[in-house]
């Protein structure tokens, strides 16, 4: 040991500043760098969170634009499903113009209905009231065409008691519709 402090003794003084000089600077680098590693992830961090909102928001406008864009046919494909009937009511034409037509509207729609449904339970479930709304008059409507469809089949043609139950729900529909892309609009902002 005695040999060790005597060895330490030995070394110049410049030498000792020169060592503890290395020694900070060092030690100061590193600390420098650590700093500078932490402030870039910290950065990289925030980086990448604002690039994931960027791309959420994307989506959601990309998916809130289809959603518009399919709703829109369906539910115009929706109301226009139900002149024939209404004309059939007022004695304009016979069931089988009226199931023709709706035949034609059916096979010519160039969107999918359940697409509506999964747009809105997936991202704007907000909208699923007002939606339903429009699907209730939808099965009212129905059963009213089904109802009228029996009587036409035994042989009583007057759709006038019908069309006093059909003509409100077909207007309250025509509106709902309508306003429905207003809601969707809403989401946007």
């Amino acid at each position: 040991m005695s040999e060790f402090v005597t060895i330490l003794k030995s070394i110049p003084a410049e030498a000792w500043v020169a060592i503890l000089t290395a020694l900070l600077t060092a030690g100061f680098t590193l600390l420098g760098v650590w700093i500078t590693n932490k402030a870039s992830n910290q950065r990289l961090k925030i980086q990448l969170e604002h690039e994931r909102l960027l791309k959420t928001e994307e989506l959601k406008r990309e998916k809130l634009e289809e959603l518009y864009v399919v709703t829109k046919k369906f539910l115009d494909t929706l109301v226009v499903h139900y002149l024939p009937f209404r004309m059939v009511m007022y004695g304009e034409i016979n069931f089988n113009q009226a199931l023709d037509m709706a035949i034609e509207t059916g096979t010519k729609r160039d969107f999918e209905p359940h697409r509506v449904t999964m747009l809105i339970d997936l991202y704007y479930p907000e909208l699923r009231t007002e939606f339903d709304k429009i699907m209730n008059i939808r099965e009212k409507l129905n059963d009213i065409v089904d109802g009228y469809k029996e009587q036409y089949k035994r042989g009583n043609i007057d759709g006038s008691r019908w069309l006093e139950l059909f003509q409100p729900l077909f207007e309250e529909i025509g509106i709902l519709a309508d306003g429905f892309d207003k809601h969707i609009v809403k989401l946007r902002n």
